[in-house]
């Protein structure tokens, strides 16, 4: 997986993960217990159809895990979609981290 800024791009079919972290006030926040870590990949912002996501509620260390698996995305298109990342607080407070951003996916040679 690449990240560049805010966008990713990784081969479609293959295992990657990623962490997600929390700043408030410049001042790491850990994720809780309650606490729930949404990434969710579409064709289009305004698509209302979900290709990918993935919605974290357990963490290690106060960071949240995102696993993407071949399954995932191994019969999607290699093209460009949009995701974003999105937590709601035990308190119910909603902040989206990651505004719209792309998220990528190649072609692989090898579709085992």
């Amino acid at each position: 997986m690449t990240i560049t800024g805010t966008n990713m791009s990784m081969i479609r079919g293959d295992t990657e993960a990623f962490t997600v972290s929390c700043t408030e006030d410049g001042v790491a926040r850990a994720f809780v217990t309650g606490d729930t870590v949404y990434f969710t990949v579409k064709k289009t912002v305004s698509d209302t159809e979900k290709i990918l996501q993935k919605v974290i509620t357990t963490f290690t260390n106060g960071k949240a895990l995102v696993d993407i698996l071949p399954i995932d995305t191994k019969n999607l298109d290699a093209k460009p979609y949009v995701y974003d990342i999105q937590i709601v607080f035990l308190n119910g407070t909603k902040k989206t981290v990651i505004s719209p951003s792309v998220f990528e996916l190649t072609s692989e040679v090898t579709y085992e």
